[in-house]
């Protein structure tokens, strides 16, 4: 089970980005099924080689391409979740129904878009569906993991990034708390700034049980080391749930021919295991 304490979850999860991929270069999508068990390898990997892994690792993965990876990782003992949510789909929709068929791991992770400034009825149907979540997940008793995106638009970058997306995301999170949303863990986009990163450990902090875990966006490693080092006074973060950053490119060069599996498999340990070492950092 996911631990509120901590928490370094490799998150391989995706769908449509492998797809677009593997059809730009007419490579089956069978083959999708190649990398979400690269990843699960990399994770056993890590995991015999860290103790914090060992402990506190988590492995995010579909039923939709990794239902073996599932199987075997639930087998091994590894806190494994599934995603929810229809891979790309904008407003947010399910990728099977009943819940069941796809939410066969410990955990439950939902990605959903929001700007204050999407149209209502668009708005309130996304809000209907995570309460729906939320209801099934506690009632099969597994762990609801949110991810919020919020896209920039006009906004200057740099002041987006530190002050208007933070205060978005905590808009979104107190409306979810008066609304009765509390999950698990919300997965967040990272900052550079302390003060951004304040404005959301605030917002989670209303809910003393909630944690919050960074994600990626593909980010390279010196930014996350930033956004982690920003995060290191929020008393809600406790982890990190990335994966682009982690596999994406060995997996592409695996795929390509260029690298064996066994090296993709040991870079892609590498990285995470980077990650583990650099949040932490951040927290001695």
């Amino acid at each position: 089970m996911l631990n509120a304490k901590r928490v370094y979850m490799l998150a391989a999860d995706h769908r449509w980005q492998w797809e677009e991929w593997c059809d730009a270069r007419s490579i089956l999508r069978a083959r999708i099924a190649d990398v979400k068990r690269l990843a699960f390898d990399a994770f056993m990997k890590a995991r015999e080689l860290s103790s914090e892994v060992h402990a506190d690792g988590a492995l995010l993965v579909d039923e939709q391409y990794a239902a073996a990876v599932i199987a075997y990782a639930m087998q091994a003992g590894v806190t494994v979740g599934t995603p929810a949510e229809k891979a790309g789909a904008f407003p947010l929709a399910w990728s099977t129904d009943p819940f069941s068929r796809a939410l066969t791991g410990a955990f439950v992770k939902v990605l959903v878009r929001f700007r204050p400034d999407y149209d209502e009825r668009l708005r309130e149907a996304q809000w209907e569906k995570l309460q729906t979540l939320q209801t099934w997940c506690r009632s099969a008793g597994k762990p609801l993991v949110v991810e919020i995106l919020v896209e920039r638009r006009q906004e200057p970058e740099e002041e987006f990034d530190a002050y208007g997306r933070p205060s978005i995301l905590a808009g979104f999170i107190g409306q979810a708390y008066r609304r009765g949303l509390a999950p698990a863990f919300w997965k967040i986009e990272g900052t550079l700034s302390p003060d951004g990163a304040q404005i959301v450990d605030k917002a989670i902090a209303a809910r003393p049980a909630v944690r919050q875990i960074l994600l990626g966006k593909a980010a390279d490693l010196s930014t996350i080391d930033q956004w982690f080092a920003a995060a290191a006074h929020s008393a809600t973060a406790v982890g990190f749930a990335i994966g682009r950053s982690v596999f994406w490119d060995p997996s592409v060069a695996y795929l390509s021919g260029t690298i064996s599996a066994g090296e993709a498999t040991a870079e892609i340990a590498a990285t995470y295991l980077k990650l583990v070492d650099a949040w932490t950092r951040t927290r001695e």
